[in-house]
């Protein structure tokens, strides 16, 4: 990790009561003993310093007792989790693997599309829209060495004045400038083509 430093984790998982559960791990923790509803699917997010991009996991009736959780299953997972609380059954009663494997990268689809269809029962919408990664272009940041948040983007090296060329995934995401203690801050709409960006203090991470 780019600050050197384990990081500590805000749990969130469904209940299989209709409301979500939340604990905090403490920095460096990676294993934490639950007990979840033995007849539905438990989906989990567990949110780096409780708001970065996070990782997902589901646990399914009859599988194996250990969940690992993956950034690649943190998307899928976020989007179960937030509509958990508009029709909790619905979502209890999705196989996750199945739907995991079908969608494949959920940053790169319109997760609204997906979710109304599986909240009203009609599992995956046919014409599911998939979409390719934005190429976004940043120029007029400070110098430095910048590191993503998600696993799956590259950092850079850039100098002052460099225009960066960026391909990246639907929704929020950040980079940080460890030196200069610095976030640079992108939300990507892949619907519009569209991309807005900030640069901030970085947390004290």
């Amino acid at each position: 990790m780019a600050s050197h430093r384990p990081l500590w984790h805000t749990l969130v998982y469904t209940n299989g009561d209709g409301t979500r559960s939340s604990m905090h791990l403490i920095e460096g923790q990676n294993r934490v003993t639950l007990t979840v509803p033995r007849d539905s699917l438990t989906v989990f997010c567990a949110y780096p310093l409780s708001s970065l991009h996070p990782y997902g996991g589901f646990y399914h009736p009859g599988a194996d007792d250990s969940v690992t959780l993956s950034q690649e299953q943190g998307e899928l997972a976020k989007l179960l989790l937030d509509s958990y609380q508009f029709n909790p059954e619905a979502v209890e009663h999705i196989n996750a693997t199945y739907l995991a494997d079908e969608v494949g990268d959920a940053s790169l689809l319109d997760g609204n599309a997906l979710v109304v269809s599986l909240l009203n029962g009609e599992g995956i919408p046919p014409g599911l829209r998939h979409y390719e990664k934005l190429d976004v272009f940043v120029s007029d940041i400070p110098s430095g060495y910048w590191v993503p948040e998600r696993l799956s983007q590259e950092p850079f090296w850039n100098r002052w004045g460099e225009v960066v060329s960026l391909e990246l995934e639907g929704g929020l995401q950040r980079f940080l400038n460890r030196e200069g203690s610095l976030c640079l801050s992108l939300y990507v709409d892949l619907k519009k083509g569209e991309y807005l960006s900030s640069l901030s203090k970085a947390p004290p991470w």
